[in-house]
C-alpha cells in the first residue's frame, strides 16, 4: 500500500514543482504585482517566498500581475489559478482517503489478481502464483483485521492487503473488477465465496471464466455442479483432490498387491473420510470387501453419507463410535476386524493432524504389516522422518493442492487479448477435472 500511495503522489509532486518553477520564471521576467511593489526587482529568495505562498489556500494577497512582458503576466495568472487548485485537490483526496482508503490506493491497478481470504489455502495459492508469475499485482481481501497470515501475504508474497467483506457490492466495486485478470475466492465461508462469485461475474462479465471458488461442503458442491450453477466458474474442493489422489496413487496399488480383498478402516468420517469412501466406491470397486468407519459419531456420519451419496452393496460395512485417541476405541476396532488374515488398510483422516500422526505411530507398532495413511495439511521434516522410520505414509493436503493448481489457474491473461480457449467447453472441462483442495 505504501508503494501505491507513493506512485499516486509522484504525479502531483511533479506538477507542483513545475508550477512553482513557472511562477519563479514569471516573476523573474520582470512581471510585478500590484500590492507588493518591487517584487520584480527583489532577490531570488523573495520571489521563491511569494510563489510558495500562492499554494496556501487563502494565502498571500499579492494583487494582480502588472508590468513585464505579456507572456510573463499570462504565466503568472496561470500560476495564480493552478497553485491553489493543486492544494485543494490534495486536501479533497486526503478526505476521501480517510473515508474510503482502499479505493484510492487501488486506482493504478490493472490485470491484477484478487484473492478473497488470507488462510492457508490463500497462502498456498500465492506460493504457486509467485512461482509462475513473480510480478503480478495481487490484492488479498480479508475480513479479519487480526489475521495471523497477513504479514506473510504482504511481506513474503508482496500482496496488497485490504480489509472488508468480499461478498459486499461496495467492496467488490472498489476492487477494480473490470480491470482485474482473475478473482480467487478462498474464504472459509462457502456461501460467501459463491455469493461473491455471482456478484463479481455480474459486475464484470469477463471474469466469469476467470473466477475460482473453493467449496468445502462436498454435498453443496455436488448440487451446484449437477444443476449447472455458475457453470463457467471453476469450483474445487481440497478433500476431493486429496481423496482422489489417495485412492488412485496410493490405495489402488496396495489393493492390487494383495491376493485377497482388502479391509479398509476409515478413522475419522468427516468430509475427508466421506470423500475417501465415495472415491473408493467410484474407483476401486471389487478391490475391497469390508469397510470399518470410526468416528465420534460414526453412525450419524454414516446416515449423512447414505443420504448424500449412498453406500454400495459390494462390501460389508461396520461402524465404531469412539475417540480415535482413546485405546478402548482401537479395542473395539480389533473386535470388529476379528481374526482377519489380511492386514487392514488404515486411513487416518481426522481433522487433527497431530492425532493422525500419533495414531499412525501407535498402529505401526501394534500392526507392522498394515498399510497406514495419515493425513496432514503440510509435511514437515519431523513427519517425513518418523513416517519413513515407522513405516507409514503421509498424505499432505497442501502438497496435493500445489500439484493440482495448473498454470492457467494462476496466470492472468491480458485484458485486451482474452484467451478464447479459456472460455471454450474443452478448457472448462479441463478446469473442472483439475479441482483441488
Amino acid at each position: 500500500m505504501r508503494l501505491l500511495r507513493s506512485l499516486g503522489m509522484s504525479w502531483r509532486l511533479n506538477i507542483l514543482f513545475a508550477v512553482f518553477v513557472l511562477g519563479v520564471i514569471a516573476l523573474s521576467s520582470g512581471v510585478g504585482v500590484s500590492d507588493r511593489k518591487g517584487v520584480a526587482d527583489a532577490m531570488l529568495a523573495t520571489k521563491l517566498y511569494y510563489v510558495l505562498g500562492l499554494f496556501v489556500l487563502g494565502g498571500l494577497d499579492l494583487g494582480v500581475p502588472e508590468g513585464g512582458p505579456a507572456w510573463g503576466r499570462a504565466l503568472l495568472w496561470f500560476v495564480y489559478f493552478t497553485a491553489p487548485a493543486i492544494t485543494t485537490s490534495a486536501l479533497v483526496e486526503g478526505l476521501l482517503l480517510l473515508i474510503r482508503p482502499h479505493i484510492w490506493w487501488l486506482r493504478p491497478l490493472r490485470n491484477h489478481v484478487i484473492i478473497a481470504g488470507c488462510g492457508r489455502l490463500a497462502l498456498l495459492y500465492l506460493q504457486r502464483l509467485r512461482e509462475v508469475d513473480p510480478h503480478r499485482r495481487v490484492l488479498v481481501v480479508e475480513r479479519r483485521t487480526d489475521s495471523p497470515n497477513a504479514a506473510v501475504a504482504t511481506q513474503r508474497y508482496q500482496a496488497i492487503l485490504v480489509f472488508g467483506d468480499i461478498s459486499s457490492d461496495h467492496m467488490l466495486e472498489s476492487l477494480r473488477l473490470k480491470q482485474a485478470g482473475r478473482i480467487v475466492l478462498l474464504t472459509g465461508d462457502d456461501y460467501a465465496n459463491l455469493d461473491a462469485a455471482a456478484r463479481a461475474t455480474r459486475l464484470a462479465p469477463h471474469l466469469e471464466s476467470r473466477t475460482i471458488v473453493h467449496v468445502s461442503d462436498i454435498r453443496l458442491l455436488r448440487i451446484i455442479e449437477q444443476n449447472g450453477i455458475l457453470s463457467r466458474v471453476a469450483k474445487f474442493n481440497t478433500y476431493r483432490t486429496a481423496a482422489s489422489h489417495l485412492v488412485q496413487e496410493r490405495m489402488l496399488p496396495q489393493f492390487k498387491s494383495t491376493e485377497h480383498l482388502d479391509t479398509v478402516v476409515l478413522a475419522g468420517f468427516g468430509r475427508f473420510g466421506q470423500t475417501v469412501l465415495a472415491e473408493l466406491q467410484d474407483q476401486a470397486q471389487g478391490c475391497f470387501d469390508r469397510v470399518v468407519i470410526v468416528d465420534h459419531d460414526a453412525k450419524m456420519g454414516g446416515m449423512v453419507f447414505r443420504e448424500q451419496i449412498g453406500f454400495a452393496e459390494q462390501y460389508e460395512l461396520s461402524t465404531v463410535d469412539g475417540d480415535v485417541r482413546h485405546p478402548t476405541t482401537w479395542e473395539k476396532i480389533r473386535s470388529k476386524l476379528g481374526e482377519n488374515p489380511v492386514h487392514p488398510v488404515f486411513v487416518l483422516g481426522t481433522g487433527d493432524d497431530g492425532v493422525n500422526v500419533r495414531s499412525a505411530l501407535s498402529l505401526s507398532a501394534s500392526d507392522p504389516g498394515a498399510k497406514i495413511f495419515a493425513r496432514c495439511f503440510e509435511r514437515s521434516a519431523f513427519t517425513d522422518q518418523i513416517s519413513r522410520q515407522c513405516g507409514f505414509e503421509i498424505v499432505s493436503t497442501a502438497e496435493l493442492l500445489l500439484a493440482s493448481i495448473h498454470e492457467n489457474w494462476v496466470s492472468a491473461p491480458h485484458l485486451a487479448s482474452r484467451s478464447a480457449a479459456e472460455g471454450s467447453p474443452e478448457a472448462r472441462n479441463t478446469t473442472s477435472q483439475g479441482r483441488s483442495d
